[in-house]
């Protein structure tokens, strides 16, 4: 009979560790000094650094407990500077005894702390892709406090004690506070802040979304739209941020004889739970406005001069609020492993900018009269914090602009901006939390009944508790 022919059983990893103690020149001294090293949390026990390789299996046999290993391990991290020796143990995986499974057992033990986590995931030792996975899988398992802790354990306090234009993003604290009084202005898309302790005294403020349609002629321009912020912290005090999206122009006298169409807002990208609000319609003079999409639309002048549509919206969706938060956490896991450690695992989810709408152009019909620009959207806030403390976070869409006549012409007055979105996410108590996330009104005609814009829908505002297992 062919030895090829014969499969061998499973073999369990209890079983695995019982032979490797059988291994020469291993003997029960041996044995016995690595358990009693584990149990007495004293790596001074353990003669040689090649035993190292052995830790899993006086767990997988039984004879320790996963408490006591991550205790151990912990200090040989911490306090033996030996965290390249456990990070090759990880990537090399030898004798089979470093599973992923065993691994990621470890890293959400509450005994191996987040100090110790981030010291293994920097280490140049430990492979892109075991990092990702230990940080996924603190994310996947709604181990939200100590991947933040984790994340955050190699950095200190900031404090930001006068007016800036944030233009870096994301920004890592253990500390994060904005003293009273204090404007920050993110200059991106979206401003991200990953912090243990985030005390916003003072006011947060993002209108970098989609930029507004421009006029046609001396139609009025669309506004912006909001931007996007994130904050995800252990404990938070919001403080006072706002997201709104910007106000359409008033149209403006236009030149000779020509007319211009407004032109469409610039698109935005957003995360839901549910759906986007709808923006309202540019008004029509004698013909109809542009349409509002998630934004306002432009108003129409005269008979000609069409008013431009609002900018569209990427929208992607997810079903609760712990798979929203574990996708963001897995996209910052990799820009920070990318853009910090400089290490790049084989595939990664991207870090999304999140930012809303603008509004569309007025349209313009010779010089006599002109439409207002669409109101952008409001934009959207996501945080998380496993206690909140107070926040007060606005989110409205911008009014449409109003129409202008220099004679008997008609104009159409600019669709207001649908309101933004705010999800707010928390672990243990939500605190005394305010929202506002009113659509914009429309914009007024000239010289004409059917010429108002139409009011920007309400947006959506919803504080969730989510799942927290550490």
């Amino acid at each position: 009979m062919s030895y090829s022919t014969i499969t061998p059983p499973a073999v369990s990893q209890t079983a695995i560790a019982m032979t490797i103690w059988s291994y020469s020149p291993r003997s029960l001294t041996d044995i016995q000094n690595l358990i009693n090293a584990i149990q007495n949390n004293n790596p001074n026990a353990i003669p040689s650094y090649s035993d190292y390789t052995y830790l899993p299996v006086p767990y997988y046999a039984g004879q320790v407990t996963t408490n006591q290993l991550a205790t151990f391990v912990d200090n040989v991290i911490r306090n033996y500077n030996l965290v390249n020796t456990i990070d090759s143990l990880v990537s090399n995986n030898p004798y089979g005894l470093w599973t992923t499974n065993f691994v990621t057992n470890l890293s959400i033990n509450p005994y191996l702390t987040a100090t110790s986590l981030n010291m293994l995931l920097t280490s140049p030792y430990l492979d892109a892709n075991y990092a990702q996975l230990i940080l996924y899988y603190l994310a996947q398992n709604y181990y939200y406090n100590k991947w933040i802790q984790t994340i955050t354990a190699g950095y200190g306090s900031t404090t930001i004690s006068t007016n800036v234009t944030i233009t870096t993003s994301p920004i890592f604290a253990q500390s994060l506070t904005i003293s009273s009084g204090v404007t920050v202005t993110c200059g991106l898309h979206t401003c991200y802040f990953i912090t243990q302790q985030f005390n916003n005294y003072g006011t947060i403020v993002n209108q970098n979304g989609g930029t507004g349609g421009n006029g046609g002629n001396g139609g009025g321009n669309g506004g912006t739209g909001g931007g996007g912020i994130v904050v995800l912290a252990l404990t938070s005090a919001l403080g006072t941020i706002n997201v709104y999206g910007s106000t359409g122009l008033v149209g403006t006298n236009g030149s000779g004889t020509n007319f211009g169409n407004g032109g469409g807002g610039g698109a935005g990208i957003l995360l839901s739970l549910t759906t986007v609000p709808s923006g309202g319609g540019g008004g029509g003079a004698t013909s109809g406005g542009g349409g509002g999409g998630p934004n306002g639309g432009g108003g129409n002048a005269g008979g000609q001069g069409n008013g431009g549509g609002g900018g569209s919206v990427t929208l992607y969706t997810f079903s609760n609020g712990n798979s929203m938060l574990t996708y963001i956490m897995e996209g910052v896991s990799d820009w920070w492993q990318i853009n910090v450690l400089g290490k790049s695992p084989s595939s990664t989810t991207p870090l999304y900018n999140i930012y809303s709408s603008g509004g569309g152009g007025g349209g313009n019909y010779e010089n006599q009269s002109s439409g207002g620009g669409g109101g952008g959207e409001g934009g959207e806030v996501i945080a998380y914090a496993y206690s909140f403390i107070s926040g007060n976070i606005s989110a409205n869409g911008g009014a449409g602009g109003n129409a202008f006549s220099s004679s008997t012409g008609s104009g159409g007055g600019g669709g207001g901006g649908g309101g933004g979105l705010i999800f707010v996410f928390y672990g243990s108590t939500s605190g005394s939390l305010t929202f506002s996330v009113l659509g914009g009104a429309g914009g007024a005609g000239v010289n004409t009944s059917t010429g108002y814009g139409t009011a920007g829908q309400t947006g959506i505002a919803t504080t969730i508790q989510v799942t927290v297992n550490g």
